[in-house]
Parts: C-alpha cells; sequence; structure tokens
C-alpha cells in the first residue's frame, strides 16, 4: 500500500488522469464525422482573444519552448537573438500580411494560393512544399518525448523509443478524434498555461538570486565556463565570418518563419476581416512577447543552475532543458518527479499535443485538397462522408510516418529538422503567398519553378553543410562531407525564391500588355452596327 503513496507514483498517476483529460476533450469537442470540411475548421468565428492566444500557440510548438531555451542556456547572446526575432516574427505577420490574408480564403495554403489558377499541378506543387515544411517540424515536435524518458529514469534507447512511439500513437488518435476544434482548444490551453507557468518559475529564478539580474548573469556565464564568451557572440555557430552569417541566416528564418507557416496563414485567412485579423495577430504578438521575456530569465537559470556537463548531454538544442531546470528549483534529482516538474511534464505535453494536432491536420489537409487526394465540400452528403473517411486516413499516415521517424532518429539533431521547415518556409511558400497577394498574380509556371528550384537547392546545401556531417552534432558525426560551410541555405535559397516570382509575375504582366496591344479598337469616328 505505501508503494501506491510514493511520490513519483501519484505524479506519474496524476499525469495519467490529465492525458485522459485531454482524450475526453478531444472526443466532447469532436466534429460530425459527415461534415467532411468540419474537419479541418472549426465550424464558427472565434473571438479575437482567443484566436490570439491560438495564434501564439502556434508561434511558440515544442520546438521554440524547448529548444530555443536550450539556445539560451547553451550560447547566452545568441540564443536571446534567436527569442528576439521569434517574438518580432508575429509583430512583423500583424504589420505586413495579416490585414489582407482574409481576402485570400482558402481551405488550405494551397486554395490560398492558387484561387486565381484552375486546379491542376500549381496547388499540387504548393501542397508538395507545405508537406516539406510541415513533416520535419512534426518530427522535431515529437523528438522532446525520448528526451522526456531520461526525466523518469528511462535512459536506454528501447524505452525512449517505446515512449515517443506509445505518446506518438495518443497524440494521433487525439488529433484524429478533435479534428481542428480540439486541436484549437489544446492551443488555447497551452498559450494559457504557459502564460501561468512562465512568470512562476522566471520568478522563482530571479528569488534564487535576490532578484538582482547581475548576478544571474555572472552566476550563468561562471557555471558555463567563466572565460566571457557566454555574453557575446558567436557561442551557438562559432566565431568568425562563417559564425556570423550563419547566426544571420538562421536568425532570418526564424524572424520571417516562425509567424508564416502555412497554418498560421490559413488561420489568419479565416478572419472575417483585416481589423479582426490584425487585432487577433496583435493578442498573439503580445503574449508571445511577454512569454519570451520571461523565456529569458528561464534560459539564463538554466544556465546557472543546471551543472554543465548535463546541458552538454543535451546538445546547443537541449530538448529537456526546462525541465532540467524544474528539477533544479524543486531540488529533486533526475527519476524524482517534483511538483513543479510534474507541472511543467503537463504544460510540455500538453504543448505537443496541441502542436502535433495542428500540423497533422495542416498536412493532411495539403494531402486530401492541394494533392487531390479529397473531393470538394459542396457536394452531396455521401460524398462529404467519404472526404472525412479520406481526411483521417491521410492524417493517421502522416503521423504514422513521422512517429517512425523520430523514434528511429531520437539522438538527431533537433536543429536539423527545424532547418528544413524554415528555409522552406521562407524561401518557397513566403514568396508564394506575398506575390499571390499582390496585384500582379503568380502563374503557375513561377510557382512550379519556386518549389521545384529553391526545394533543391534547400536540400542539396543542407547535405552538404555541417548539419549532416564534419560536426559533432551532426546527422553522420564519423563522416565529414560537408562542403557548405553554412547550417542554413537561405541566404540563397530566398532571394532565388523571390526572384523566381518577381520575374514569371513580370513576364505574365508584359504577355498581358502586348497581347492588349495587339487587340483591334475601332476608330471614334467608326459608324456604329445596328
Amino acid at each position: 500500500m505505501s508503494d501506491f503513496l510514493e511520490p513519483r507514483f501519484l505524479a506519474v498517476s496524476l499525469f495519467m488522469l490529465f492525458i485522459a483529460a485531454c482524450l475526453f476533450l478531444a472526443m466532447w469537442v469532436s466534429p460530425d464525422l459527415r461534415l467532411g470540411d468540419g474537419f479541418f475548421r472549426e465550424g464558427k468565428q472565434l473571438g479575437t482573444v482567443p484566436t490570439g492566444l491560438a495564434f501564439a500557440s502556434e508561434i511558440m510548438p515544442t520546438a521554440a519552448v524547448l529548444y530555443l531555451l536550450g539556445t539560451v542556456a547553451v550560447s547566452g547572446v545568441d540564443g536571446v537573438i534567436l527569442f528576439v526575432c521569434a517574438a518580432a516574427s508575429p509583430v512583423l505577420m500583424r504589420r505586413w500580411l495579416a490585414g489582407g490574408l482574409p481576402e485570400v480564403r482558402g481551405r488550405t495554403f494551397g486554395e490560398m494560393v492558387t484561387r486565381h489558377l484552375p486546379h491542376g499541378s500549381a496547388k499540387r506543387w504548393v501542397g508538395a512544399a507545405c508537406l516539406v515544411a510541415v513533416l520535419p517540424l512534426l518530427i522535431a515536435q515529437l523528438q522532446p518525448l525520448g528526451h522526456a524518458a531520461q526525466l523518469i529514469g528511462l535512459s536506454d534507447p528501447f524505452s525512449r523509443r517505446l515512449l515517443i512511439v506509445l505518446a506518438g500513437g495518443l497524440i494521433l488518435a487525439c488529433a484524429a478524434i478533435g479534428a481542428a476544434r480540439g486541436a484549437t482548444l489544446h492551443q488555447i490551453g497551452t498559450a494559457a498555461s504557459f502564460l501561468l507557468i512562465a512568470p512562476v518559475m522566471a520568478g522563482m529564478v530571479l528569488l534564487r538570486f535576490d532578484g538582482d539580474i547581475g548576478t544571474l548573469l555572472e552566476a550563468a556565464e561562471r557555471q558555463q565556463g567563466g572565460t566571457g564568451a557566454y555574453l557575446g557572440t558567436g557561442g551557438l555557430f562559432g566565431g568568425g565570418v562563417a559564425g556570423h552569417l550563419d547566426l544571420l541566416s538562421y536568425a532570418g528564418c526564424v524572424l520571417l518563419g516562425a509567424a508564416f507557416l502555412p497554418h498560421i496563414a490559413v488561420r489568419l485567412a479565416g478572419s472575417p476581416d483585416a481589423r479582426t485579423a490584425r487585432r487577433a495577430a496583435g493578442v498573439g504578438a503580445a503574449a508571445l512577447c511577454f512569454l519570451v521575456s520571461m523565456a529569458m530569465f528561464l534560459g539564463f537559470g538554466i544556465a546557472a543552475l543546471v551543472d554543465r556537463e548535463e546541458l552538454a548531454q543535451e546538445g546547443p538544442f537541449g530538448g529537456v532543458n526546462l525541465a532540467l531546470l524544474a528539477m533544479a528549483l524543486d531540488g529533486g534529482e533526475t527519476g524524482e518527479v517534483g511538483k513543479l516538474l510534474f507541472f511543467i511534464m503537463c504544460a510540455v505535453f500538453l504543448t505537443i499535443l496541441a502542436s502535433a494536432s495542428v500540423l497533422l491536420l495542416s498536412g493532411s489537409a495539403s494531402i486530401v485538397h492541394d494533392l487531390g487526394l479529397g473531393g470538394s465540400s459542396e457536394v452531396e452528403p455521401s460524398a462529404r462522408d467519404r472526404g472525412a473517411v479520406r481526411a483521417r486516413v491521410a492524417m493517421v499516415c502522416l503521423g504514422i510516418v513521422a512517429i517512425l521517424i523520430s523514434a528511429s532518429t531520437i539522438d538527431v539533431n533537433p536543429q536539423f529538422w527545424l532547418v528544413i521547415t524554415y528555409t522552406e518556409t521562407v524561401s518557397t511558400l513566403l514568396p508564394l503567398l506575398v506575390f499571390s497577394m499582390s496585384k500582379r498574380s503568380v502563374p503557375s509556371a513561377a510557382i512550379k519553378y519556386c518549389v521545384l528550384v529553391t526545394t533543391v537547392i534547400n536540400l542539396a546545401l543542407i547535405a552538404l553543410s555541417p548539419l549532416v556531417s564534419g560536426s559533432t552534432h551532426a546527422l553522420f558525426p564519423h563522416g565529414d562531407w560537408s562542403m557548405w560551410p553554412l547550417t542554413s541555405p537561405s541566404l540563397l535559397s530566398v532571394p532565388a525564391g523571390f526572384l523566381i516570382c518577381r520575374a514569371f509575375a513580370r513576364r505574365a504582366r508584359t504577355g498581358k500588355d502586348a497581347a492588349a496591344g495587339d487587340e483591334y479598337v475601332p476608330p471614334a469616328t467608326a459608324p456604329l452596327r445596328r
């Protein structure tokens, strides 16, 4: 009987009850199976504040909550720069594109970009690019599940992979049952939970150092070596020209990619008007800026309170650094589940559930609607039934692929997946979205060549970068065939994407003007025919 009253057993039991509550919520808000389009849409407009909280939650997925904290803890100022770019991204979205997105309506990103074109290959190209951006980010969301196994004493690779498969299957079930409504409610709950937990943890960190920020920074620098490099640039990618270019390239990807992912654009496009979209984006930007300001203290607190060896084991983008900080504040050790760690585990699981559900919805929507594997919602009810089945089948297949890849790559640097996602977003999807919203519509050839050229540049340069070989945390650490010195290829692929879209749009405009000039215009004095 005493075993059932141990703190660890009680914490695990309460955590299982929390998971069951998430599954029950997904079942409670599950849409009608007969409405195929209701699988991807909430069905009714949310208020400004709920939409803004969901918007903020979409920008801060598990990768942002955990991996960016790891960059601050390990690299100092470089991580702060990335955090500032993440906070500035929704502000840029609000001022640049949010007001025009409600006029570009569509169920998917592909429908938004190709709304002026006939259904055909253009939408399929956009759908393929969306999958290239969504799938790596989905894999990165599931990886922290394997790291979390180490916190409860499961350090062997089989147990970590098993936990990813079991928890990933549960997340997939919640996403398939709850659909868009469940994902949105989980997102709102994620944003609300971190708005409560982040200031509490930041306050606890400051209390450890008597509220003196200078003492906190000194302790963080001393814990990380005391050489002075921690509070300078170059801690993440190294010094020199290549290191600073790499930091600039990666920071640009975060700035132009965090708030411009395809599912975020689709959410804002569902707003009733431009004013509502801007207000929702403003609420999300304010919430995210507050969280980022709190996360700065958490990152420096991790560096000051967690042993350097433990941080080194997690790498420069550590996945469980926030949980390590919770254990340090609880005063426990690995395998012990304290009160603060329990709340962090619940919040992180909710973050993984919400972000993975949205990515599964976005990917399956691209498969069903953009790649042409489903039907329209404006058909008879029997076809809608088939559309709902196709949507769930596409989601399950996509989820299984992501779970298996994540389980087989538990030790892969998460930066590898994040770079693929953000570079594909800023170099391919962002130019298509910008030019599709302008007066010069994007022709089908521009969409094809933009997707093809930029995707090939991204994948080829990433394969030849230190992310894949030639470094300690590379995909293949024992090989070295790296020829591209930077981790992100955005310095080449982003200009290529915008130049391709601009060149084809100008050619299409010139062709229309020439065709209009060739038309015969009757003279004003010509007699009218009866």
